[in-house]
C-alpha cells in the first residue's frame, strides 16, 4: 500500500513537471507553517504555487521526464517548488521580494523551458522591467525607424517649398 502511494505521488509530481511553464526551485527550511501559507497565498495571485515535495519522490519524477538533466544538486536538503504557469519574471521578483522578507527563503535554481539555471540567473531574471514596459520598449524600436522616414519623406517637399519660395522671392527683387 505505501509503495503504491509513493507510484501515484511520483505520478503527480511528473505531471507538474510536463504542464509547468517553468518552476523555481527553493530552500525552505526555518520557515514556520504559518509564513508558508502566507507565500502560498501571494503567489497564488499571480497564477503560481508552491510544492513542498519529498526530494527522492520529486527527484525521480524530474528524472523521468527530463532525462538528460541532472537534477541531483537542486533535490538537496528541504526543497520545494514554485511552479509558474504563466509569468516566469512575475514569480522570481515576487520569490525575491520575499527573501528579504523571510531570510531563511533561498532560491536554488530554476528550470526554465527544459534547462536548468542557477540561483544566480533567476536572480537576474527577477531583475527585467515588466512585460508591459519591455513590449513598449520594443514598440518604440519598431517605431523609430519608420517616424525618420517619414520625416526624411516630409523634408523633400518641405525643402522643394523652401527653395521655390526663395526663387520666387529673388524674381520678385530683380523685377
Amino acid at each position: 500500500m505505501v509503495r503504491q502511494d509513493k507510484i501515484e505521488k511520483v505520478e503527480e509530481i511528473k505531471k507538474i513537471f510536463e504542464e509547468a511553464d517553468s518552476i523555481i526551485f527553493a530552500d525552505h527550511s526555518g520557515l514556520k507553517a504559518e509564513n508558508t501559507y502566507y507565500i502560498r497565498t501571494k503567489l497564488s495571485e499571480i497564477e503560481a504555487t508552491l510544492k513542498i515535495l519529498k526530494n527522492t519522490l520529486a527527484l525521480r519524477a524530474a528524472t523521468q521526464v527530463y532525462q538528460d538533466i541532472d537534477f541531483s544538486n537542486l533535490f538537496k536538503g528541504p526543497t520545494s517548488m514554485v511552479v509558474c504557469k504563466k509569468d516566469a519574471v512575475a514569480a522570481a521578483k515576487l520569490l525575491k521580494s520575499l527573501m528579504r522578507e523571510f531570510e531563511t527563503l533561498k532560491i536554488k535554481g530554476g528550470l526554465f523551458e527544459g534547462k536548468i539555471y542557477g540561483p544566480e540567473n533567476v536572480d537576474r531574471l527577477a531583475t527585467l522591467p515588466p512585460k508591459e514596459v519591455i513590449i513598449a520598449q520594443l514598440l518604440g524600436l519598431l517605431n523609430n525607424p519608420l517616424t525618420r522616414l517619414v520625416g526624411v519623406l516630409s523634408a523633400l517637399p518641405r525643402n522643394l517649398v523652401v527653395v521655390l519660395d526663395a526663387v520666387r522671392k529673388q524674381k520678385e527683387q530683380e523685377a
